[in-house]
């Protein structure tokens, strides 16, 4: 088996696969999108909404923002909580709240983007007995991130794109029996080159442990 990488982005990664057969490269996509943990909220208590949104699209929306996930430092075991606390302008308007006003129990959990829209909060001008007065919209809730793998919930998915085509197929190639191009987009949690190589541990400690299972029982 060879790899080479094509192309090599902050966000992405192209690599040709040479010498293994389409299941092998299938076992290796699937693992990337199903078997790769990353950290998303899974859980959200939500102590005030009276925005637009329903408390359901709300938290829908959380576990969505892709948090950054060091691999190598958290466990499945670890939990970490993010608050946020917002209302709209004290004159009639509205003000976005992003991802950056996500406020995390540890510094290293954090959006991996900050520009990622959460909800609109509107202040409307409304007359009450002859009196003008605003009505601010407000939210504040408490939500709680742990690792999971994506063949529990797509939200744990840390790939955006992965997907491989035979370099026989495509005209620009040289014709190459058995080589493939892989490419692979991340959603920014875990960087793509760690995406890849984890995919790759993974399919090898499995591969280990159906060889130690028929050693033992033959023995």
């Amino acid at each position: 088996m060879e790899v080479k990488i094509v192309e090599r982005g902050e966000k992405g990664v192209k690599f040709r696969l040479s010498g293994v057969k389409a299941g092998f490269a299938n076992a290796l996509r699937r693992a990337m999108i199903a078997e790769v943990p990353k950290l998303a909220i899974d859980e959200v208590n939500i102590h005030e909404n009276t925005s637009l949104l329903y408390d359901e699209q709300l938290a829908l929306r959380l576990a969505l923002i892709p948090l950054k996930t060091d691999l190598g430092v958290y466990s499945a075991d670890d939990v970490f909580s993010l608050t946020l606390k917002a209302e709209s302008p004290e004159r009639a308007g509205y003000t976005m709240v992003y991802s950056k006003e996500l406020i995390s129990s540890d510094p290293g959990v954090e959006a991996a983007f900050e520009n990622i829209p959460i909800v609109k909060l509107i202040s409307t001008e409304k007359e009450i007995g002859g009196i003008r007065a605003i009505a601010r919209q407000r939210i504040s809730f408490a939500a709680i991130a742990k690792l999971g793998r994506g063949k529990e919930h797509a939200k744990w998915q840390p790939v955006t794109v992965c997907s491989y085509k035979s370099v026989a197929n495509m005209p620009d190639e040289e014709e190459h029996k058995n080589t493939l191009l892989f490419t692979v987009e991340g959603d920014g949690s875990v960087p793509v080159d760690e995406i890849v190589t984890e995919a790759a541990r993974i399919m090898r400690k499995k591969c280990e442990r159906v060889v130690e299972e028929l050693t033992r029982k033959k023995s």
